[in-house]
């Protein structure tokens, strides 16, 4: 059992780390950012509203953090609430506005956000 929770643990500070990656890569390099996530880096007004997904990446790995550092479940949650959103919002942009479907970013922000859940339960101490 202590070898599955260090290696939940090592599991939830990569999605910290490329969390944070990904934040600090919208901050120096947006174009690459953005490419990252296929999507063109937008110009002007809009560019500012998009540089706003670093601040979602942020925050995710702040979250994701405080939830190692804590060990409490209400971190855990939190982390995992914006990468499932973003999995939801992947897939209503989808279903209802015809956009492809991308699959593997998906699949990568349910995974994230399932082994979250999984910590908050393991790892996690108090109520939710």
């Amino acid at each position: 059992m202590k070898v599955g929770r260090s290696v939940l643990k090592g599991l939830v500070a990569i999605i910290a780390l490329l969390m944070g990656t990904n934040a600090l890569l919208w901050l120096l390099i947006p174009a690459r950012a953005a490419e990252v996530l296929a999507m063109p880096l937008l110009t002007g007004a809009a560019m500012s509203s998009q540089m706003d997904i670093g601040a979602f990446f942020m925050a995710g790995a702040v979250f994701a953090t405080l939830a190692l550092v804590r060990h409490e479940r209400t971190w855990f949650i939190a982390a995992a609430l914006p990468v499932l959103g973003a999995a939801a919002y992947r897939t209503s942009a989808y279903a209802l506005h015809g956009a492809p479907f991308l699959a593997d970013k998906v699949g990568i922000e349910i995974a994230m956000g399932v082994i979250l859940i999984i910590a908050a339960r393991v790892l996690g101490r108090g109520p939710l």
